[in-house]
């Protein structure tokens, strides 16, 4: 099957890494839908809550990964075009020099935040499972002291992983990425067939952890110890002169936008101890969410691309590039949310065992709206990161204002008050903030090649 699709791909004149991303997300989309049959067939309601809302909890992870990732494909794609170039040898070695105190710096400063990542996801994760409401018991604390110590190993691998992604081995990353979906995806499936019940978690983490300790630690062993050998001198790279500047914009922007619209299950678990909600919230939000993350491939696998074509001076390609990714992107994510509201219409009076899974249609609509906004900005911030320029941060009052909105919202009005917040704010707050500097940017650029 992946054969067929890879030679449609070739055909269409679509690279070989972009090929294993559109698988990846072609299995996310396929294996969906399969999922939510084995959560539905074989989790109660409560224990549907407490699957979303564990992985809620995992998610926090971006907040100790500080937008940091993105930042590092980009620095090491850049770093990837000297040690490839045809200059002379001292500048390669520089380059060189360069990409090895970018992986040091970059495993230093991400075992300290997986470390503080178990830490925080514990204690906030126990405090709030531990005073929801069940109407029957869930046994979640041992899987979930498990599964957290999991996240946090994959925490501190994922900058290898960027590096590795920007320094030009995206078919190999994408390929292995899909790999991690497949064989996450089964777990899940095996682990809930045997009766396994929330332990799935369990099986789905580690299988991620484990694949990724394959990629950078034993997969791209050599291409690490070609920089990690280099004996220390000076460079011009430094992680706080050249990283930080960027890192703290983007981890500024990063954690509003996860306060803003990846908290969801969490606001109602934390203020409403409401497990069936959560859970119903929690399965839409894997639904879109898999939208959303189709709707990226195309941007995701362009960015180191952009990137490099920067690098080299050839901006009006990249330009020319980025507008052809962000129409095609857009429109996925448009089609994909109608043909979502239509199956959460018709899927309860086929089968029974889906009613009151999700949340309401009109709700998912609303919730389409802010997606799109979110998009939007996604798609104009990674043009901004491939031009190896520091984030913009003209939206900080608005997504301030939007993650206040949400969650006083949610705290009022639950579910209901949470999408109408989120998309009002994000569609008519900060998208247009965004929009008017990212525009600003472009117009400097046509006016510098006039």
């Amino acid at each position: 099957m992946f054969n067929q699709l890879q030679g449609i791909v070739e055909r269409l004149q679509i690279d070989r890494s972009l090929a294993y991303v559109l698988a990846s997300r072609i299995w996310q989309g396929l294996s969906g839908p399969i999922t939510i049959l084995f959560v539905v067939s074989f989790l109660s309601r409560d224990q549907q809550g407490v699957y979303y809302g564990v992985f809620s909890f995992v998610a926090i992870q971006a907040f100790f990964e500080l937008g940091l990732l993105n930042i590092l494909v980009g620095y090491a794609g850049h770093e990837a075009a000297g040690l490839e170039s045809e200059a002379d040898g001292e500048r390669r070695e520089q380059a060189a020099r360069r990409m090895s105190e970018l992986i040091r710096a970059s495993n230093v400063w991400f075992a300290i935040a997986s470390l503080l990542f178990a830490i925080v996801a514990l204690a906030f994760g126990w405090y709030t499972l531990a005073k929801t409401e069940l109407d029957s018991p869930v046994a979640w604390q041992l899987p979930f002291a498990i599964v957290v110590p999991c996240a946090a190993l994959t925490v501190y691998f994922a900058p290898r992983m960027a590096i590795l992604e920007g320094a030009g081995f995206r078919e190999s990353i994408y390929r292995y990425r899909f790999f991690q979906a497949v064989s996450g995806s089964l777990a899940v499936w095996i682990s809930l067939a045997l009766g396994a019940g929330i332990w799935c978690l369990v099986a789905a983490t580690a299988t991620q952890t484990v694949w990724a300790w394959y990629i950078s630690r034993f997969r791209f062993r050599d291409f690490f110890d070609r920089f990690t050998s280099l004996v220390q001198t000076a460079t011009d790279f430094s992680w706080a002169r050249d990283v930080v500047p960027a890192q703290w914009r983007m981890a500024l922007i990063s954690i509003l936008h996860h306060v803003t619209s990846q908290c969801f299950t969490i606001i109602v678990l934390l203020f409403h101890q409401n497990a069936a909600d959560a859970g119903r919230l929690g399965m839409t939000l894997t639904v879109t969410g898999a939208i959303q993350m189709l709707a990226l491939a195309w941007v995701q696998t362009k960015y180191p691309v952009a990137a490099a074509l920067h690098g080299s001076g050839e901006r009006e390609a990249a330009g020319t590039m980025w507008r052809r990714t962000a129409a095609i992107s857009t429109s996925i994510l448009i089609a994909g949310f109608a043909v979502f509201i239509l199956l959460v219409v018709v899927l309860p009076a086929i089968d029974r065992r889906f009613e009151a899974r999700f949340i309401l249609p009109s709700q998912i609509a609303i919730l389409g709206v802010g997606c799109l906004a979110s998009h939007l900005l996604a798609v104009q911030g990674f043009y901004v990161l491939a031009r190896r320029i520091d984030p913009l941060l003209i939206t900080v009052p608005g997504l301030v204002l939007a993650a206040a909105a949400v969650w006083a919202a949610g705290y009022v009005y639950s579910i209901q008050g949470i999408v109408v917040a989120y998309a009002i704010c994000s569609t008519l707050v900060v998208l247009p903030m965004h929009t008017w500097a990212y525009l600003t940017l472009r117009s400097d650029d046509d006016s510098v090649r006039a």
